[in-house]
């Protein structure tokens, strides 16, 4: 009689069904990197202009030129001024933050989309 020899590693389907999964991990990753390296660089650029001691000298306005400044010079263009805002901390009403709230749609698969939604505040040294 002979002897079935066992089988060793993946079918067909089962690396089809891997390789599937690798290429939505991938696409999605494409997506959504992109979405997080720009957050990252509003805070940078929020840390930047919190730090500058001049902002005490500017007004709302100014301070608005300043942000289109750089979202311009580093090529931000999910995001715009009216998402940023400059409010009094609750903890210390002489001190003011610089805000920013915004949300970003990213299409993944047919009709789903992912939904991001973004918040950072940075206190204003020049204050």
């Amino acid at each position: 009689m002979k002897t079935r020899k066992k089988q060793q590693g993946l079918s067909f389907l089962s690396w089809v069904s891997v390789l599937s999964v690798v290429i939505l991990g991938f696409v999605t990753g494409i997506k959504l990197v992109p979405v997080y390296v720009e957050f990252y660089s509003v805070q940078s650029l929020m840390k930047k202009i919190a730090a500058d001691t001049s902002i005490r000298a500017m007004n709302t306005q100014a301070l608005h030129r300043k942000l289109d400044d750089y979202l311009n010079i580093n090529g931000m263009y999910t995001i715009q001024r009216e998402h940023f805002s400059v409010q009094a901390l609750p903890e210390n009403k002489n001190a003011k933050a610089l805000m920013v709230d915004y949300e970003v749609r990213k299409p993944w698969l047919g009709n789903i989309d992912f939904l991001m939604n973004f918040h950072h505040a940075e206190e204003l040294k020049g204050q």
